[in-house]
């Protein structure tokens, strides 16, 4: 299935952003329990060619250092992320 970066950030939740090469935005989600808030990363700066799209635990954006981490939900404390390709095949 093939998604424009435009649709992408529609069906992220970003719709009213927008999300460019070279930049990185933020977007915040606080748990009703704690160690279950996060940050989605959207990565458009590190490649160019690709939107990388992770999720770090806590509201900071920075991934925590590893003793902090027993801290999360344990699906945060492993590595969430996937790559989208926006180069034209």
């Amino acid at each position: 299935m093939e998604l424009t970066a435009e649709e992408f950030l529609k069906k992220a939740g970003l719709d009213d952003e927008s999300l460019a090469p070279g930049q990185i935005k933020y977007k915040q989600h606080i748990g009703e329990k704690a160690g279950t808030s996060y940050t989605v990363v959207f990565d458009w700066k590190t490649d160019p060619n690709k939107i990388r799209v992770e999720v770090r635990p806590g509201l900071s954006g920075e991934m925590p250092h590893k003793k902090e981490l027993s801290k999360f939900a344990l699906w945060l404390q492993a590595e969430n992320f996937l790559e989208l390709d926006m180069t034209k095949h």
